[in-house]
């Protein structure tokens, strides 16, 4: 089929064409236009992320030359959590270890977490980019390259894409939860009673009024 599509160097008013001189060259042109088509279609992206983000698994494996000067991530040395429940603190914490090269940290599907040596012909978001574009393996010609085809979709396109995104956000948020959680504690320390739980009586002097006074106890509560 390919081979219809082939054509010899030509020559054009902007200059030399290659033309498409052999079957090869005809398939893999073929294979990046639709790679692109799959990749930008919207309601695809937008149903793969959300797949993404509920099965997605962040994973963090020491750099091994580097295992004794990445002693304080010892607890990142083999670690995976889902991205819907790693919380704020180990999140900066192993991006932070990436940051320095002492940790390979990077997002996979739960499926390919649990099954490093999964079997199935498509994992579940390769399965919807070939479900949206109506593309099965029924044994015909075209079909095995079809489906190589999404898979290559899935894993230099879509998937790239995604992790940034996702890691970006995830990053994003982690950075705004350890802000809030700052902020609150600094208000805590500011409203302290400076000198502990103590009885305080305060004074205001006044010239026509007098001197006002105000007790509490230990506790904050007013006394008189």
């Amino acid at each position: 089929e390919a081979g219809k599509y082939l054509k010899a160097a030509f020559i054009t008013e902007q200059g030399d064409n290659p033309g498409v001189l052999d079957s090869k060259a005809a398939l893999d042109g073929a294979r990046q236009i639709l790679m692109e088509r799959f990749a930008e279609d919207a309601t695809l992206l937008q149903a793969l992320r959300e797949y993404l983000q509920d099965h997605g698994v962040v994973e963090a494996r020491v750099i091994e030359e580097k295992k004794v000067v990445a002693a304080k991530y010892a607890d990142y040395f083999d670690f995976s959590e889902s991205i819907k429940t790693l919380p704020s603190h180990r999140t900066l914490a192993i991006l932070r270890g990436r940051r320095e090269e002492l940790l390979n940290v990077q997002l996979r599907l739960d499926t390919e977490a649990e099954k490093p040596a999964w079997r199935a012909p498509l994992n579940p978001c390769e399965a919807r980019i070939a479900v949206r574009f109506g593309i099965k393996n029924l044994g015909r010609p075209a079909d095995t390259w079809l489906t190589e085809t999404v898979r290559w979709t899935w894993r230099v396109k879509s998937f790239l894409h995604l992790e940034t995104e996702l890691m970006g956000g995830l990053r994003e948020r982690a950075e705004m939860d350890a802000i809030n959680v700052f902020a609150r504690n600094l208000k805590d320390l500011l409203l302290a009673a400076p000198a502990g739980p103590r009885a305080t009586m305060g004074l205001d002097p006044g010239i026509r009024t007098g001197v006002k006074v105000a007790v509490v106890d230990e506790t904050g509560k007013v006394v008189d």
